[in-house]
């Protein structure tokens, strides 16, 4: 009986450093890293201070934590999002379709303050590095499996990754859709290049009436 009333315990102070950490990533998401204070994460956690405080005694340890359950949703999404292409659709469009949804989701968002504040922030920064690479090295294995072995998929994920990120951030400020629809149906045809899957000559589309 102790044995599972330890276990319930343990579960519930799980439970709620979960609900705290949902609630700071609400909190970069809608009002941004500077207004991701612990007053403000309180508020939307719902959980007294003294609680906050024995989990995350101060911020840093609140954002710290916060890059790990970032990572590990971004990880969960990016799994569902390449896990649902479906049957019969083609592999490499279907994949950077699968990465451009995880970087037009909210969760992306949050990782993107965090990416921010790490520019000034050591101990955030030392907390991303080792995350990022593991998402890399995730997506990279994703690739793999549905783009077979092939040497090159390596080169084609981490132009993926930093092209994808890219459009994201400049999609911030211009708002263009029509615009990031034409990078991205141009990103697909470069790829299918780099992997052999398209001849050079067809990486411009005919009628080629969109200007650069």
């Amino acid at each position: 009986m102790a044995e599972q009333s330890r276990r319930t315990q343990a579960q519930r102070s799980e439970a709620t450093r979960a609900k705290i950490l949902d609630a700071t990533v609400q909190c970069l998401v809608e009002r941004g890293y500077a207004e991701t204070t612990t007053t403000e994460v309180l508020g939307r956690a719902d959980v007294p201070r003294g609680t906050l405080l024995h989990h995350f005694p101060t911020k840093v340890d609140l954002l710290v934590a916060a890059v790990q359950h970032v990572a590990r949703r971004r990880l969960d999404g990016l799994a569902a999002e390449i896990g649902t292409v479906p049957a019969g659709a083609e592999p490499l469009d279907a994949f950077i379709d699968a990465v451009w949804r995880h970087f037009s989701s909210p969760i992306f968002w949050a990782a993107l303050e965090l990416w921010n504040a790490a520019r000034t922030d050591a101990a955030l920064r030392d907390a991303l590095v080792p995350v990022e690479k593991e998402i890399f090295g995730t997506l990279r294995e994703h690739a793999r499996k549905l783009l077979d072995d092939d040497p090159r998929v390596d080169t084609v994920v981490h132009f993926t990754f930093e092209v994808l990120t890219g459009l994201a951030m400049t999609g911030i400020v211009s708002g263009d859709l029509a615009r990031r629809e034409l990078l991205i149906r141009r990103w697909k045809r470069a790829a299918a290049v780099l992997l052999g899957r398209r001849a050079p000559e067809n990486l411009v589309e005919r009628p080629a009436k969109e200007r650069p």
